[in-house]
C-alpha cells in the first residue's frame, strides 16, 4: 500500500523539520511505500530553503516540496497536493508535532481493512489521549454541534478537525473535483460530501503532545471564517443528491490549481 501524505505547512520554519524526521522515519519503518508532499501556503519566510536544504543532503528520495507565492489557506494547500499525490491511500497530517506519531500508526492499521474509506480521528474517542483546557473544550464541543447540526457527516464522526486524516485513492479521486474551501473549513467539507455517499468512515483515538504549540487554527477570526464556510456548506447541501456533487463556486475565491 503506497500512502502519499500532504503535509500544509504555512510559517512552520522552526517545526516543519521535526516533523519531517519524525514522520519519514517513522513511515520508513511501519510502511516504506510512501511519499510526503509538502506544500508551502505562501512563501512567506524560510520554510521552503530549510526544507529543500535538509532534503538534499540527507537524500531523500521519498519527499516532494510544491508550492506558490501567496498566502491561499489549508483547504487550498491539501487540494494542490492531493492532486499531485500518487498513492493508494491520501491523507493529510499538520506540519506541526502536536499529534503524537501513534496516532498515525492506528490510522494506517484502520485504513488497510478492505471495508474502510476513510480514517477519522476524534479527541472524543473513549481511547484518546487529550488534555483541553477549558476554552478549548468549549470551542472544540461548539465547532461539533455546528458541523453535526448543519451538515451531513458520517454518523459515527463526532469530530471533525484533527489534523489527520487517511482516505483511499477512490474517494479522493471521486470528492476532489467538488472541494471548493480554501480555509480550514475543508476538513468540514470533506466529510460533508463522505456522509452524502455513504462511504465508511473508521473513527480512531486521537492522541496529542502535552507540550504543543499554538495552534494556527485557534484564532477567533479564523475560527469565525471556519463557521461561515461551514453555513455556506450547509445550503450548498440542497443542490447536492447523493451521486452527483456540486461545484458551489461561491466558496472558492481561486480555483485555479
Amino acid at each position: 500500500m503506497k500512502l502519499s501524505l500532504v503535509i500544509p505547512t504555512y510559517k512552520k520554519q522552526r517545526d516543519v523539520l521535526d516533523q519531517l524526521e519524525r514522520v519519514y522515519g517513522y513511515l520508513s519503518r511501519k510502511n516504506p511505500d510512501f511519499e510526503l508532499i509538502f506544500v508551502i501556503d505562501g512563501y512567506v519566510d524560510n520554510t521552503k530553503d530549510i526544507l529543500e536544504k535538509y532534503v538534499k543532503e540527507n537524500r531523500l528520495k521519498k519527499v516532494s516540496i510544491i508550492g506558490y507565492e501567496d498566502n491561499m489557506g489549508k483547504g487550498y494547500a491539501v487540494r494542490y497536493g492531493m492532486k499531485r499525490a500518487t498513492g493508494d491511500v491520501i491523507g493529510f497530517i499538520d506540519a506541526d508535532t502536536d499529534i503524537q506519531i501513534r496516532t498515525l500508526g492506528y490510522a494506517l492499521k484502520s485504513i488497510k481493512h478492505d471495508s474502510v474509506m476513510a480514517v477519522v480521528p476524534s479527541k472524543f474517542h473513549k481511547d484518546s489521549n487529550v488534555e483541553m483546557k477549558l476554552g478549548r473544550k468549549i470551542l472544540s464541543y461548539g465547532l461539533m454541534y455546528t458541523n453535526r447540526f448543519l451538515l451531513k457527516l458520517p454518523k459515527n464522526v463526532d469530530d471533525v478537525g484533527c489534523g489527520l486524516k487517511l482516505f483511499r485513492k477512490e474517494l479522493i479521486e471521486r470528492i476532489l473535483p467538488s472541494l471548493r474551501v480554501n480555509n480550514f473549513a475543508i476538513d468540514s467539507e470533506i466529510l460533508n460530501l463522505i456522509g452524502r455517499v455513504g462511504y465508511s468512515v473508521s473513527v480512531i483515538p486521537f492522541y496529542l503532545n502535552k507540550n504543543r504549540s499554538e495552534s494556527t487554527s485557534a484564532n477567533i477570526g479564523k475560527i469565525l471564517g471556519m463557521v461561515k464556510d461551514i453555513f455556506v456548506l450547509s445550503l450548498s447541501n440542497r443542490y447536492i443528491f447523493k451521486n452527483s456533487f456540486s461545484k458551489p463556486s461561491y466558496i472558492d475565491n481561486s480555483s485555479n490549481l
